[in-house]
């Protein structure tokens, strides 16, 4: 379960996408510079399928144990995320590429927005999608996408090998669900009605997709769009929701928290484009309504940003231990939220700051450093709580408690009945 979004502004664009998948699924946030190969294939989380000479320089939100990932942006400024969409396709549990597997491959071979759409296509066509996306449990799903550069974007839905896109005009998004309908956008000219036909009701209608949805359109439309406001709408939650989201979570929140039959934010990420420029904010860890958005600077390997996956994952797994401390009441959470906000206002202000200074890749550098000192050093300031509940995980409400004891085992491993065994 996951939203993506995508608004033009007068000086570029907004995107935005939280990944929401198991709540022990550590996604990890990696550096990739442009690669040159002399390999013909590449192994993907499942298959092989055609290398190209050259890969470009990416940065990936990606599950620990796929080869593909969640969101990311290259150095071409090409943004894309994608979202499960749940089909009446078959052929679902054949091993294939994985929709986040296309996401990385359109990643690492597109210069522009129209040829990553063209790439999506092309690998959808090829080699199909199939396979199981669950971490902790057996899932699976096709996918939309949202792609998108400083001049365009596009939203792209899938059934199989079908599919159908659009072009975003000023504003749109992406949820857990098929939403486009005109037969003369339809890729395989073959298909009228492509949402009404090809949509799976059940997990569609559970999913709580179209509120998430609804709810992040109606924000795009308000015209003082801002990082801050961005910032908000993927940290909202569903009213309704909002005394429990500890101990029954939400599915219908954008910032979703575990529940029974629902997944969890286990990563979050913000570009803001501005001409020439590009702020990527990151937490580089789960739940964002509780966690700080660093500003990083593409190329930057400063954390939250890695390029070893174990360091990001120790990244990781260090906040959600922090996190699930404010859930067993280790934390006075209304006092930590304060110190949070002022910190992210911080880190907000100096980077507006900066930007109209015109600053240089130095002083880029330096902010990303200066951001990254002073989200640890708010860290640091709950470390006795964050090693109190690694050792201790009873007084965690119940939803809590199996997932805690399991939290870290096992995360690289691409064999389901490894990474679910005790």
């Amino acid at each position: 379960m996951c939203d993506t979004l995508y608004k033009k502004t007068s000086e570029g664009f907004f995107f935005g996408k939280n990944s929401d998948r198991s709540a022990n699924e550590p996604n990890l946030t990696i550096f990739i510079p442009e690669t040159f190969h002399n390999e013909k294939t590449v192994a993907c989380t499942y298959i092989t399928v055609a290398q190209v000479p050259k890969t470009r320089a990416v940065l990936l939100v990606k599950p620990s144990w796929m080869w593909g990932a969640e969101m990311g942006i290259n150095d071409g400024g090409v943004v894309i995320g994608n979202e499960a969409v749940f089909t009446k396709s078959s052929g679902k549990k054949e091993n294939r590429l994985i929709g986040m597997d296309m996401l990385r491959l359109a990643l690492e071979r597109a210069g522009d927005a129209k040829e990553a759409l063209d790439i999506l296509v092309s690998l959808l066509e090829t080699y199909g999608q199939g396979g199981n996306c669950g971490f902790d449990k057996p899932f699976y799903y096709d996918n939309s996408f949202l792609i998108g550069d400083a001049k365009t974007a596009f939203i792209l839905e899938t059934a199989g090998k079908t599919w159908t896109m659009k072009p975003i005009e000023d504003y749109g998004n992406i949820s857990n669900r098929l939403t486009l309908h005109s037969n003369n956008l339809d890729g395989s000219a073959l298909i009228k009605d492509f949402a009404k036909r090809q949509t799976e009701p059940i997990f569609t209608f559970f999913s709580r997709s179209k509120h998430r949805q609804n709810c992040v359109f109606s924000n795009l439309n308000n015209e003082g769009t801002s990082i801050s406001s961005i910032m908000d709408l993927l940290r909202s939650h569903d009213p309704k929701d909002a005394l429990k989201l500890y101990e029954k979570g939400s599915i219908g929140s954008v910032c979703m928290h575990q529940s029974l039959i629902g997944d969890h934010t286990t990563g979050s990420m913000i570009v803001e484009q501005r001409k020439n420029h590009a702020t990527i904010w990151l937490t580089g860890c789960g739940t964002p309504c509780l966690s700080v958005y660093k500003s990083t600077f593409f190329g930057e390997t400063v954390a939250p940003v890695f390029t070893n996956e174990s360091e990001s994952l120790a990244y990781w797994l260090d906040r959600e231990y922090l996190v699930r401390a404010i859930y067993a009441k280790l934390i006075n959470v209304d006092e930590y939220q304060k110190q949070l906000q002022a910190l992210q206002n911080q880190l907000i202000d100096e980077e507006a700051k900066l930007y109209s200074q015109n600053p240089n890749l130095k002083t880029l550098a330096a902010f990303s450093k200066r951001a990254s000192q002073a989200e640890q050093e708010f860290v640091e300031g709950y470390r006795d709580q964050i090693e109190s509940i690694r050792k201790d995980f009873s007084g965690l409400p119940k939803i809590w408690r199996k997932k805690t004891e399991k939290l870290g085992k096992n995360v690289f491993s691409k064999d389901l009945n490894d990474r679910i065994s005790k």
